[in-house]
Order: structure tokens, then C-alpha cells, then sequence
């Protein structure tokens, strides 16, 4: 025996947690990992909101048990995560081990401790050497080490946005790994890109934009859309999960998709009906219907709108897996009017958007209504005319009256309001006397834009519907809301809302009083 071998010591006894387990069950953690990271992406595109609950320590004190000295950052992660520096140097030094089971191992616990990183974890990413040092494994020769890299690489840009800034140094080794002739490769490969792209930092920094403009420039696009012609649909739902978060960009930059020919495998996959398939491969066309106009051509041109519709009747009964279709198809009627008049030739397409706009779930009641303020939208009055014969507005007066969130009453404000802009037989279509008291709510909400749209429809039924004036004479507070708009948020509105009350007693006279 080598006694120097025997005398190392072992330090993944101060880091290991448990078994790790066989390379088919690692695989089959892998695939669920990868899916509840593709969740998380799509949740923070559908809703930004957080909720603060009681924090483990929290709880723990509120219990009289006695907690140990602990970092802020660490009082709120599972104890399973948390690490000592101690354990970290261990974990660090097998990472460089010459031993390759060593450095197997340490990368596949850094893989799971990346899931929810403790402090010391997240320093050793950011100052210390554990890119390198996995930077190192992927250079090496064997296939099952470049793998456990990779994948532990794409858990640590699904991270915090600390560590998610340090994944990006690897993008030409992920990109390299695309045209690997290894199926697992191929796919850890496009969902370290995918989840490197998938950062949002809103407005705060131009940092995402440019992680995204990179990843495109070291060429990721072409080989990610040759994946597609896989028949592995776990492969092509990470390829598209890859594609969609690349495809947020300007026409410009959205060029390079076009070039690649996307739209010919996407249509593909479409055709084929698999279900989590479509669902992927909508969002990606959601992103390529808002940027880019010659793809908007292909998807009409080429009788997609026909799928689209139908996989949204197929869909409608399912919840949020409708948004990718909805934005999809919302993005295709903002374009020319022949668009829309496309799509409400499809069968049942009209009929299932309202259904949409009455859905348990918020976020598609509200997507559902905006490509509904798309259509009608329109300037041609026989569009308009085929949203009002389908009970349009009955559908619409329910969500404004009933007194639901405010986002989504200003859908629904929108859409009548467009409704009632293409005449006056419209316009008298309208039940006034239910409308306006919800309208007035908008007026009272101090959101510039649910201000306006109420003012601007108490200005329609002064100037332009006959005896308007008595509608707003006999409902309460109508006209104390009017008086009670303040300079701020907004002093426009302001001067709107007094003009209004000058309007309302120049066509009432004798009701100064009032």
C-alpha cells in the first residue's frame, strides 16, 4: 500500500454530508434540479413579488432554544447548507486534489451547497479559486469530470448575483460543449448558458444585457438551435429554456436567431404536440414575437397562428402554463390589423381569450386582458365589431365592476375604453350607470395611469354620449372624487380632473349647488 496515500488526510469527512449516490440516481437529481431552477426563472418573469416569513432563527429563539453564534446572511438558510471556513478549505483542497475521485466529489457537494449558499460559501466563489479550479476539470480529458463541472458551474449561475457574475468567465467552455458528441454534455452545457442569461437585474444595471450580448457573441446561438433538431425532448426543452432567456434583446440582436433559421424546428416541435415541449418552445416565441418583426412574418406566413390557437384551447384549463401562448399570441396581434383578423378566424380563439380574462389565476387574467386591449386596439371597426358580437363587454363590465385588484380593472378599463373610442353606437352599447362608479375608483387609486383611464372616461361621457351629463348626476361621489385630485401625483391630472368639474356645470346649469 502507499503510505503516502495513506497518510493524506481525508477531508471530505469535514464537508460530506451524506451518500451522494450512484451516477443514475446523480442523473435523475440532476433532471429535477434542472426543472425546479427553470420554475424559479419563470415565476420571477411572471411575478416580482417576495414575502418575508419568520426566519429559522426566528423561530428557533421564539421556541427558548439557544442558537449558536451565526453570520446574518446564514440565519435564514437550511442548516444542511451551512459551512464553517474550515469546511470550505477542506472542500477547496479536494477541488484541487490529484485525485480525481477527490475532486469528483468535492464538485459534486459544491453542487449541492450552491443551492442555497452560505456566506463562506459564496466568498470562496467570489475571492477565492473554485472557478479555476473547476475551470481546470472541464480542460481535463475525461468525459464524466467535464460533466460534474459543468453542472455544478450551471447551479452556481442559477445562484445569488455575486456568484452568478463569477459563472460567466466559463461561457466559451459552455458554448465549446454545445457540439459535444456526448447527449449529457450537450444538455448541462445549454442549461449553464440558459441560467447565465436568465439573470434580471431590471433597471439597476445593464450587467445582465451584457452577459446575454456575450454569450451571443461567442457564438452560442447557431449550435443551441441545431440542438433543437434532437429528438430528445429533455435536450430541446433546455435548448429552448437556453434560447428564450438569449432571445431578449433588440431587432438587431435578435438577427442572429433569424440567420440560424430558428423558426423551422420551433414550428416543428410545435406540430409534434409533446406538452412540455410547447410549453418551452412558447417561450421562446414569446421573446422572438416581441423583438423581432421578420419573425412575426414567419410565424403568420407560414399558417402557425392555426397551432397557436389550438394549443391555447388545449391549454386553457391549466394555469400559468398558458403565458407563453398568450404572450406569444399577444405580441402577434400588436402587429398589423391582418394579423388579428387571422387570429379571430381561428375557431374557438376569441372565445377562450375571455374565458382567460376570468381565470383563478391573476397573472393570466392580466395577460389574458392585454392581448385583449391589442384587439381592440385595432383602428378597423370590423374587428372591433367581432370582440363586441362575442359579449365583449359584458365579460369586461364583470372584472371592472367586481371590485378585483386594480391591475387588473385597469385591463379591463382599457379594453372599453378602446371599445367605446370607435363610435358612438358603441359608445351607447356601454352600461354606464354599473361603469362609472368603478371608474371612479380609478380616480381615487392615485396611479397615474388608472387616474387618467377613469378621467378619460368621465371626459367621454360628458362630451361625447347623449345625456352623459345625467349619468354623472346620479352617482354618488362622482364629483367629489373630482374636486378631492390633488396636484401630485401628477398636475396635469390635476388640471384634467378640474376642467371636468367647469364641463359638468357649463352642461348642467342650475346644478352649481350640486
Amino acid at each position: 500500500m502507499d503510505n503516502s496515500k495513506k497518510n493524506t488526510p481525508d477531508h471530505r469527512a469535514l464537508y460530506k454530508r451524506n451518500s451522494i449516490g450512484s451516477q443514475e440516481q446523480l442523473r435523475e437529481r440532476r433532471v429535477v434540479l434542472d426543472e425546479s431552477l427553470r420554475k424559479k426563472h419563470r415565476e420571477q418573469l411572471i411575478s416580482a413579488k417576495r414575502f418575508r416569513h419568520l426566519s429559522r432563527r426566528e423561530v428557533r429563539e421564539s421556541s427558548g432554544d439557544e442558537m449558536p453564534p451565526i453570520n446574518e446572511h446564514d440565519e435564514d438558510i437550511d442548516p444542511y447548507y451551512r459551512l464553517t471556513e474550515e469546511q470550505i478549505k477542506a472542500l477547496s483542497d479536494d477541488l484541487k486534489s490529484n485525485e480525481q475521485s477527490s475532486r469528483m466529489d468535492a464538485a459534486q457537494y459544491l453542487s449541492k451547497y450552491v443551492v442555497e449558499p452560505c456566506q463562506a460559501l459564496i466568498d470562496y466563489i467570489t475571492h477565492g479559486d473554485c472557478i479555476e479550479s473547476l475551470t481546470k476539470m472541464m480542460s481535463g480529458v475525461d468525459l464524466d469530470e467535464r460533466l460534474q463541472a459543468v453542472q455544478t458551474i450551471s447551479n452556481i449561475a442559477a445562484g445569488p448575483h455575486d456568484i452568478w457574475a463569477k459563472s460567466i468567465t466559463t461561457v466559451p467552455y459552455m458554448v465549446s460543449f454545445l457540439d459535444s458528441e456526448n447527449l449529457n454534455l450537450r444538455e448541462a452545457a445549454a442549461g449553464a448558458l440558459g441560467n447565465m442569461a436568465a439573470e434580471d437585474l431590471c433597471d439597476l444595471t445593464t450587467e445582465d444585457d451584457e452577459a446575454r450580448t456575450m454569450i451571443r457573441n461567442n457564438g452560442a446561438i447557431p449550435p443551441l438551435v441545431r440542438l433543437l433538431d434532437s429528438n430528445d425532448s429533455r435536450l430541446v426543452q433546455t435548448a429552448c429554456f437556453a434560447l428564450a432567456n438569449l432571445a431578449r434583446g433588440n431587432e438587431r440582436q435578435l438577427n442572429e436567431f433569424i440567420v440560424a433559421s430558428i423558426g423551422k424546428p420551433l414550428f416543428r416541435h410545435l406540430q409534434d404536440k409533446t406538452p412540455d415541449t410547447v410549453t418551452e418552445v412558447c417561450w421562446v416565441m414569446s421573446y422572438l414575437t416581441a423583438g423581432s418583426q421578420p419573425f412575426r412574418q414567419q410565424v403568420m406566413q407560414q399558417g402557425i397562428a392555426k397551432i397557436l390557437v389550438s394549443e391555447l384551447r388545449n391549454l386553457c384549463q391549466q394555469g400559468p402554463v398558458v403565458l407563453p401562448l398568450l404572450r406569444t399570441l399577444g405580441n402577434l396581434c400588436g402587429g398589423p390589423d391582418e394579423y388579428i383578423e387571422i387570429l379571430l378566424d381561428q375557431d374557438g380563439f376569441l372565445f377562450t381569450l375571455l374565458l382567460l380574462t376570468h381565470s383563478e389565476h391573476r397573472v393570466v387574467k392580466k395577460e389574458a386582458l392585454w392581448v385583449l386591449s391589442n384587439i381592440t386596439s385595432s383602428q378597423r371597426p370590423d374587428i372591433v365589431k367581432k370582440v363586441v358580437d362575442a359579449n365583449a363587454i359584458a365579460y369586461l363590465t364583470d372584472i371592472l365592476v367586481q371590485h378585483g385588484a386594480l391591475d387588473i380593472r385597469k385591463g379591463a378599463a382599457t379594453c372599453l375604453l378602446n371599445i367605446a373610442y370607435h363610435g358612438e353606437k358603441y359608445m351607447l352599447l356601454l352600461p354606464h350607470q354599473q361603469l362609472l362608479p368603478a371608474f371612479v375608483d380609478l380616480v381615487q387609486s392615485q396611479d397615474p395611469e388608472e387616474m387618467r383611464l377613469g378621467l378619460s372616461y368621465i371626459e367621454m361621457l360628458l362630451t361625447r354620449v347623449p345625456r352623459g351629463n345625467e349619468v354623472l348626476q346620479v352617482t354618488p361621489r362622482c364629483l367629489e372624487v373630482l374636486g378631492a385630485v390633488n396636484p401630485a401625483p401628477d398636475p396635469e391630472l390635476y388640471t384634467f380632473a378640474n376642467n371636468l368639474v367647469d364641463k359638468f356645470y357649463e352642461e348642467s346649469p342650475g346644478l352649481e349647488s350640486f
